[in-house]
């Protein structure tokens, strides 16, 4: 069982996503790159690259730029890259996760939910040129493809056989697919993803929706959100309980992170995961980014006590 993050990731005081935007091939933003994603390491076993800028513009902008495509959203294999990959492999890491928009997120965000299936597929394609590409490199240990509509927008209701068809390609690598709502879990069990990945923290009660006879039977493997990362409720709470502005204030931030979601609090989550789906469980980890956390520190406190938690329930 591996601890990995998201990807998401605050920005450092004063940096804007808009600065991001513009310059995210300059040299300043490659070292910003490096510096979380070391932060990161100190505490996650698998963590993705920091994912700062918009998950939807980093992928749909190069796939529809015309200079990139060999077709309408199908981007030639050699554009196919994350910079923020590269970035992070100059500096020799031991793991890494990629995460990739996924398929039916671009789509919905371009075209609605009124499937075409041409456009899918190349869609399809163009993402899987981007995974091909980043597994050029060795210590790439896991792919996660990000599908936060599915299972959520009432007008995206994609059928088993096109989930299938949709994500049949195979990576020699463990590849994910991260759901916000475990509706759909079951529709990837013929497709080529090896972990489906759930958000349990803030309501353990979506465990109950995945059956493990389903997962075992199709020979899937879970990854648990057992961290909350619903930081503006976090918050809320700890200002109304205490009567102050957290917002204002990092150290307070950091005390409603660790009053809210202490070490002991996610390993029992943990527990609960492990005593309900076994073996099934392959990685844990917060329930979503990090990128609405007010500070880089506040995150990495998270991050921090999911570690503690995770050396807690080994003991």
């Amino acid at each position: 069982m591996l601890f990995d993050d998201i990807g998401s990731f605050p920005l450092p005081a004063g940096i804007s996503r808009e600065w991001v935007e513009k310059n995210f091939q300059s040299r300043e933003y490659e070292e910003m790159v490096q510096r979380a994603f070391l932060m990161k390491a100190k505490f996650v076993e698998v963590p993705n690259y920091p994912q700062f800028r918009d998950m939807v513009k980093m992928f749909l902008e190069p796939i529809k730029n015309p200079e990139f495509q060999d077709d309408a959203y199908l981007i030639s294999e050699k554009e196919a890259i994350i910079p923020e990959v590269e970035f992070v492999e100059k500096i020799k890491v031991e793991r890494l996760r990629v995460c990739i928009t996924g398929v039916f997120e671009l789509y919905y965000r371009e075209f609605g939910g009124k499937i075409y299936e041409d456009i899918l597929e190349n869609l399809a394609k163009s993402v899987y040129r981007f995974a091909k590409n980043a597994l050029g490199y060795e210590n790439v240990v896991c792919i996660s493809f990000d599908e936060p509509s599915l299972g959520v927008v009432p007008d995206l209701q994609p059928s088993k056989e096109l989930i299938e068809n949709t994500y049949s390609f195979r990576l020699n690598v463990d590849t994910q697919v991260h759901l916000h709502e475990p509706l759909f879990y079951d529709r990837f069990s013929e497709t080529e993803i090896k972990v489906i990945g759930i958000e349990t923290a803030r309501d353990p009660k979506k465990m109950e929706a995945v059956d493990p006879e389903v997962l075992q039977s199709a020979d899937k493997k879970l990854r648990i959100g057992v961290a909350r990362t619903d930081i503006d409720c976090i918050i809320s709470e700890f200002n109304t309980m205490h009567n102050v502005n957290a917002w204002k204030h990092e150290e307070l931030s950091l005390l409603a992170i660790e009053e809210f979601e202490p070490a002991s609090k996610i390993s029992e989550r943990i527990k609960l995961a492990r005593e309900k789906f076994g073996e099934l469980v392959s990685y844990i980890g917060p329930d979503c980014g990090l990128f609405s956390f007010p500070t880089q520190k506040t995150a990495l406190k998270l991050l921090e006590n999911i570690k503690k938690a995770k050396e807690l329930w080994t003991i």
